[in-house]
């Protein structure tokens, strides 16, 4: 993949090396060349690059399968979240209902208590 501008070709390419060495800084802040250093910056030998048209365009499917999957699914997860939370919602009218059946009979067993007088309370000297 190459890309021509301001009177330069810019390539996309891809680096092997070894895990235990690392490019070296180019002089071109930003920039690494493809010599290889070891431990102690030492020089060990020259990165192999490959061309990465075919992983761009590899990451391009997978997002488009991607995308098309998401939108696929998308009205199906929908409709279950909807209903789910409507589920969710006579849940909650049942259980107000109960609690409102349940207070209307403790009412009613506090109306039939007989009364219990108050303690007598101490008096400050």
């Amino acid at each position: 993949m190459n890309i021509r501008w301001k009177g330069m070709r810019w390539s996309l390419m891809l680096v092997k090396q070894p895990d235990w060495t690392s490019l070296s800084n180019s002089s071109t802040p930003g920039a690494y060349s493809t010599l290889l250093r070891g431990t102690g910056n030492n020089l060990v030998g020259h990165a192999d690059l490959f061309r990465a048209g075919r992983v761009v365009a590899g990451i391009v499917g997978s997002t488009v399968v991607t995308t098309v999957a998401t939108m696929k699914a998308a009205p199906y997860v929908k409709s279950r979240l909807d209903s789910r939370k409507a589920q969710r919602v006579e849940e909650r009218a049942d259980v107000v209902e109960e609690t409102a059946e349940n207070s209307a009979a403790a009412d009613a067993c506090d109306d039939e208590a007989p009364d219990v007088p108050d303690a007598p309370r101490p008096t400050p000297v």
